[in-house]
């Protein structure tokens, strides 16, 4: 019996120490996995910025990739096993858009880097794909939609230092470009109203940018210049659209007074270059109102 015991102990012993030996095996292929992907990452990580030329106009826009940790099964000590991966995240700094975030791959082989969408759900003319060469210090490539090419990428490396995007800082940067972005063009334009070729009246757009917490918005107030009592002014909300080549703003007006029990609505678009506003407008009641041309005064 005494014999068995010892057998059973030994056996035990042994199938300790290969479990040991096979655990410290796997631990150092993993750290030498993590070391060859840090390695391999490290020569595109980083904050870059540049253009995107699509058919219409230039963009300004900014490229971060990092690393993350993806949690991939466990190890033979039942621990959790993480897998370092490249990611990225997208945005456009002029004309001012939100940030996307992007799985990444790059061949190291190949010098290409190809990027995807991690959003659940896509417009036809969001960014599905990214498909770049790292050359040097600079990301050259295309950028696509599901439906076709975007435009041009060419971006060069501004920092090897990038940090995760997020956050309340994230946050708070996108609004406050939005909020330059507005403010430039915030301001009154003034100009005539006209009507096959006849002017019918003068009036003019007031522009502002105000804020909820920290979202900015832009707002406004059209006047009659024959109306000096405002009977017929309107509570303006804009879509501003700087990203079209020219760009577009588009005004809807309520009526100052009562809004809510008036269904009248008016709607102003038009092209916004440099001091000028030009476009058409109608309303719900009346159909085309007129053409105009308003320039900044102020």
């Amino acid at each position: 019996m005494m014999k068995k015991l010892i057998l059973a102990s030994a056996l035990l012993a042994l199938v300790g120490c290969a479990f040991d030996k096979d655990n410290a095996t796997n631990n150092a292929r993993e750290v030498e996995e993590r070391q060859k992907l840090m390695s391999k990452f490290s020569r595109v990580v980083g904050y870059y910025t540049g253009k995107l030329t699509t058919s219409a106009a230039q963009q300004d826009v900014e490229l971060r990739l990092f690393t993350l940790e993806d949690q991939g099964g466990t190890n033979s000590s039942g621990e959790d096993r993480y897998r370092v991966v490249l990611r990225g995240n997208y945005k456009k700094i002029n004309p001012v858009g939100p940030g996307f975030n992007f799985k990444a791959r790059y061949i190291e082989e190949t010098a290409e880097l190809i990027l995807t969408n991690e959003a659940g759900t896509l417009g036809v003319d969001d960014i599905h794909t990214i498909n770049a060469k790292v050359v040097g210090q600079k990301i050259v490539g295309e950028v696509k939609s599901i439906s076709g090419v975007i435009g041009v990428l060419d971006l060069a490396l501004t920092s090897n230092q990038t940090k995760v995007p997020g956050g309340s800082n994230e946050e708070n940067e996108y609004y406050e470009r939005l909020s330059r972005q507005y403010n430039a063009i915030a301001g009154t334009y003034a100009g005539e109203n006209v009507v096959d070729g006849k002017v019918t009246y003068q009036f003019s757009v007031s522009l502002q940018v105000v804020k909820t917490g920290i979202v900015p918005q832009l707002i406004g107030e059209f006047k009659r210049h024959d109306d000096p009592e405002g009977n017929v002014s309107l509570t303006l909300t804009a879509v501003y659209q700087p990203e079209l080549s020219p760009a577009v703003l588009t005004l809807t007006g309520k009526p100052r007074y009562n809004p809510n029990n008036s269904p009248y609505q008016g709607t102003f678009q038009g092209t916004l270059i440099g001091d000028e506003y030009k476009g058409s407008w109608r309303t719900n009641i009346r159909g085309f109102e007129g053409e105009f041309l308003l320039k900044k005064v102020k």
